[in-house]
């Protein structure tokens, strides 16, 4: 069971990679310069699990010598994409006019839920882009992203008649926060594949001086290994 498990695993994150690649000047989903640092760590957790004699460090093992193999063909997968996109003329950073500065809780809450309930922007990139400020970074359980980034990526990997988002209680605002919990259906956009997973989580939007956001931070209730386990495929 272990063994399927841990093949099951490595398949599914090795196409994760290769679609985020794909689709992605800068992958949504790996970053070179994270999965270096994954798959050093998890390299050495391997070699010294394997030293140990019982069942139990000798599975660890396994498990991170998988992660890491994922790490290093997620790696290659990226270096050909940040090369090929290095040849494209970088996007001219887009104007502050037009932001929505001064709405009340009450109004930035309706504006909230619009982009839930309509948007399903967590889904499908598209958001109410004058709630933001132009530098606010994105932050899941899986790396950091410019807005325009995530906008993008988000649209790419997750747009489909399939996935979708909905509220998980209510949207909470001060004046420093707004916050709601959230339940998702993902389906990868992997040709033939399409892998679909379940989701939940609390995302937590900081808001600057001006009350704009400024920071997006998505926190899910399940791990990154456990939610790419439950993923169905077909």
């Amino acid at each position: 069971a272990d063994v399927f498990l841990e093949m099951r695993s490595f398949v599914l994150l090795t196409l994760v990679a290769y679609a985020s690649a794909f689709v992605c000047p800068t992958p949504i989903i790996f970053k070179a310069s994270a999965l270096r640092t994954i798959s050093l760590k998890t390299s050495v957790l391997a070699l010294s699990a394997k030293s140990g004699d019982d069942g139990e460090a000798n599975t660890t093992g396994r498990r991170a010598m998988l992660l890491a193999t994922c790490g290093s063909v997620a790696i290659a997968l990226s270096t050909a994409t940040h090369a090929k996109a290095a040849t494209l003329a970088p996007a001219a950073p887009q104007m502050s006019e037009g932001k929505a500065v001064g709405l009340s809780d009450e109004e930035l809450r309706k504006k909230i839920e619009y982009d839930v309930v309509s948007n399903q922007f967590m889904v499908s990139g598209t958001l109410t882009r004058s709630l933001y400020d132009e530098s606010c970074m994105f932050t899941d359980e899986i790396d950091t992203y410019t807005l325009d980034k995530w906008i993008s990526g988000t649209s790419l990997l997750f747009k489909n008649d399939y996935s979708k988002m909905e509220l998980d209680g209510p949207i909470s605002v001060s004046d420093t926060q707004a916050s709601f919990r959230f339940k998702e259906q993902l389906m990868f956009n992997i040709p033939v594949l399409k892998p679909k997973v379940p989701l939940t989580g609390k995302l937590v939007l900081k808001r600057g001086a001006d009350g704009l956001f400024t920071s997006y931070k998505e926190s899910w209730d399940q791990s990154v290994s456990s939610v790419l386990l439950s993923a169905k495929l077909f």
